[in-house]
């Protein structure tokens, strides 16, 4: 039988540490406050030459010929399909399995978000699902690298070559990994990043779209800065005469962004051993547990892992949902990412979305749990979040 220093916390035991273990967390040394004072005594703390470096960086990182640096993940997105010429009547294949922000591709450019189901081991868009959802008025296709993993990027391609579809690869969890030796954000046509904070580098907010595609890239830069020509017929003799031909937006970030995503860059192979050795020790540990499903081993691929969700079944001895609430109590600050959005009331309302329609994606869903992955847990954040599952376990094998 267990006794009360093993018992866990949500059955009365005491918690296996006294603060709260946050699933993702930014990692800030001296070196990035270092960039970011450097930033604030220049001539710029607006969007100036420390964004053009860290365009530069990341593009050259990607192995591509142009980033362009938006205020977010979300308006990186919104400005990729805004440049794809996405629009009224236009259907934009996405996976249900993401955050709200990769079907607003679509929504933010009046076009219609089109739903397909993934595929359960990558967890991302199957390719045969997407095929089923082409339609007349399909123009786009939206996949997303879940937790890092790569999604089918051959298939969904071959995909988007047989039906002339624009591919814009939501690449937020997969900043750093690579697929057959190449960068991810490497394919064709636009693929985005996100710098939030819990992501695999942080400039507080930030994204980026990066595209080997010239014209993509200077519509990109335009729609980013309000659609404004600032050299004009007439402006070498009018200096002061510059132009909006269409709707744009201030999607501008800051050289102090900038700054601190170059800061960032300097130590991306730090982090990515970092979750590396997280990954292995979680494995390594719950090899022998049953009921949980480990992240799934990458095909073809190097990824850097943004989340480590691990899937719950019943021989586990519990379900998610007692699970989650357990390692809250042991406080271990999992989460679930994410609830699908056919889930939503939004999609439900708006597109005729409602549950039960894309089983695969539920059956994963109902068992999805993302376990604290970030480089700034120690060897015993680590050791805390493998014995409070372990704890959970023996207690309900008892």
């Amino acid at each position: 039988m267990i006794g009360m220093s093993n018992k866990p916390a949500y059955y009365g035991g005491e918690p296996v540490r006294e603060s709260v273990l946050g699933y993702g967390s930014q990692s800030i040394t001296e070196h990035e406050k270092e960039a970011v004072l450097e930033a604030l005594e220049g001539d710029y703390i607006t969007r100036g030459p420390t964004v053009d470096e860290f365009e530069e960086r990341v593009a050259e990182m990607v192995g591509v010929e142009h980033a362009v640096a938006t205020t977010s993940g979300t308006t990186a997105l919104h400005l990729a399909g805004d440049a794809a010429g996405f629009g009224s009547g236009d259907e934009v294949i996405t996976t249900p399995l993401t955050f709200t922000s990769t079907a607003h591709v679509a929504t933010y450019n009046d076009a219609t978000p089109v739903f397909a189901d993934i595929d359960p081991h990558r967890r991302a868009l199957d390719p045969d699902a997407v095929r089923e959802q082409v339609s007349e008025d399909t123009v786009g296709l939206v996949p997303m690298h879940y937790a890092g993993h790569p999604a089918d990027i051959e298939g969904l391609l071959d995909v988007a070559d047989d039906h002339d579809l624009t591919v814009i690869w939501d690449a937020c969890h997969a900043f750093g990994g690579t697929w057959r030796d190449e960068a991810i954000g490497a394919q064709r046509d636009m693929a985005m990043f996100s710098f939030h904070p819990v992501k695999n580098i942080t400039t507080g907010e930030g994204g980026m779209v990066v595209t080997d595609d010239n014209e993509l890239a200077e519509r990109l830069r335009r729609l980013r800065s309000f659609d404004m020509e600032y050299d004009p017929a007439g402006h070498e003799n009018e200096p002061w005469y510059q132009v909006t031909e269409g709707v744009g937006y201030n999607y501008n970030v800051t050289d102090i962004q900038a700054a601190l995503g170059l800061a960032q860059l300097d130590r991306l192979e730090e982090f990515k051993r970092c979750r590396d050795e997280i990954i292995d020790r979680y494995d390594e540990a719950f090899a022998t547990i049953d009921g949980i499903r480990t992240p799934p081993d990458p095909v073809e691929s190097d990824p850097m892992y943004h989340l480590y969700a691990a899937e719950i079944s019943e021989a586990f001895g519990c379900g998610r949902e007692e699970f989650v609430n357990a390692m809250h109590a042991e406080n271990i600050g999992v989460q679930v990412h994410y609830v699908p959005l056919h889930y939503h009331p939004f999609f439900q309302e708006e597109y005729g979305y409602e549950q039960g329609i894309f089983p695969e994606t539920e059956r994963v869903y109902e068992r999805l749990v993302s376990l604290p992955l970030h480089p700034e847990m120690s060897p015993s954040d680590i050791g805390d979040v493998i014995d409070a599952v372990c704890r959970l376990y023996d207690f309900h094998a008892e």
